[in-house]
């Protein structure tokens, strides 16, 4: 049992203490700025997927309720249909406008 125990011991420490000593990168500012950056891009990223995402299912809901619209009035209103096609461009657009910022910006 107390090997079993010692075993188990030196398999949560050696890789602790390998890991430890790669780990020694310099502490600072830059540093700390550096490793937030990081998690934001990702973050930026999944907005800019998510807004086309839903930009273009906005789109094609607006088409399928304009389609309703056609067949009966009083069941999809047309001024549904204005607003999802409005937001979906709006959605759609929007990562572009950041681009276009960002690149203006810098």
């Amino acid at each position: 049992m107390k090997n079993k125990l010692i075993i188990f011991l030196t398999c949560l420490l050696v890789p602790s203490i390998v890991f430890c000593s790669h780990a020694t990168k310099p502490a600072g500012i830059g540093y700390v700025a550096q490793s937030i950056m990081e998690p934001v891009s990702i973050l930026s990223e999944f907005v800019t997927t998510a807004s086309m995402v839903i930009g273009i299912s906005f789109l094609f809901g607006a088409l399928f309720r304009y389609m309703q619209h056609r067949v009966n009035p009083l069941a999809a209103p047309i001024s549904t249909v204005l607003l999802l096609l409005f937001l979906g461009a709006m959605l759609i657009l929007l990562p572009y406008s950041h681009k276009l910022m960002t690149m203006a910006g810098g």
